[in-house]
């Protein structure tokens, strides 16, 4: 029996309708009926994830366990999250539900442990700095044949002043675009072959990224997977 998509959305909307987007567009479909049922909850009220780990910021976890209730209560058989920094309370999340709840991160991991690579490949990881404060990312690739690398204290403020663009609607406008680029250029000559999109709004520039180097985006393969468990594949 076909399953119900949850999406817990809202970090932020442009992020939400992306991984909503990439269902829709990687869904073998003829007519609408071969389509998924789905299941958004845009709850932009939750508290920043970004800002959470600052003292004295709220937390995000009560409002993001409610948003994960209201997706069981209308009937969700799982839960996938647009936000890789909601995925710091994951475990609590998982605790407070009666359905599975995928992790984006964990995903991502997997996908790229399935993949052929060299000894100690190093990539960069374009995240918020409470995802890598938190270590999402590089915990998850422990032992792996994978390195993470992320941006010094300055490289981080050009990602995040980027990460906020996107939020306000400023993609293709992105004023911090030509920064990232010299930056992903830099980090090339330094041996990076790979960059990982680790906030959900990294993804939507990546079509404005002008490098070889291979791109990493979780919220597509968060998005296939979303489609084989609808379909018990």
């Amino acid at each position: 029996m076909e399953k119900t998509i949850g999406i817990l959305g809202g970090m932020g909307p442009y992020a939400t309708i992306d991984l909503f987007h990439k269902i829709v567009s990687n869904t073998p479909a003829n007519i609408d009926q071969d389509h998924h049922k789905i299941i958004i909850y845009n709850n932009p009220k939750i508290p920043s994830r970004m800002e959470a780990f600052n003292k004295g910021a709220k937390s995000p976890l009560q409002e993001l366990i409610q948003s994960a209730l209201v997706l069981e209560r209308a009937g969700a058989d799982f839960i996938i999250i647009a936000c890789n920094s909601a995925h710091i309370w994951l475990d609590e999340l998982r605790r407070n539900v009666n359905i599975p709840i995928y992790s984006m991160i964990e995903n991502t991991v997997q996908h790229l442990l399935g993949c052929k690579s060299s000894i100690n490949e190093k990539i960069l990881l374009f995240a918020t700095e409470s995802t890598i404060h938190h270590q999402l990312y590089q915990n998850a690739f422990k032992g792996s044949p994978y390195k993470i690398v992320v941006p010094n204290k300055e490289e981080q403020k050009v990602v995040n002043r980027a990460i906020y663009d996107v939020k306000t609607g400023k993609v293709k406008g992105n004023v911090y675009i030509k920064k990232l680029n010299q930056m992903i250029e830099t980090y090339q000559t330094e041996g990076v072959s790979m960059i990982i999109g680790g906030c959900t709004e990294i993804p939507l520039l990546f079509p404005y990224f002008a490098t070889d180097i291979k791109l990493v985006d979780p919220t597509l393969l968060l998005a296939k997977l979303a489609i084989k468990k609808a379909m018990n594949i």
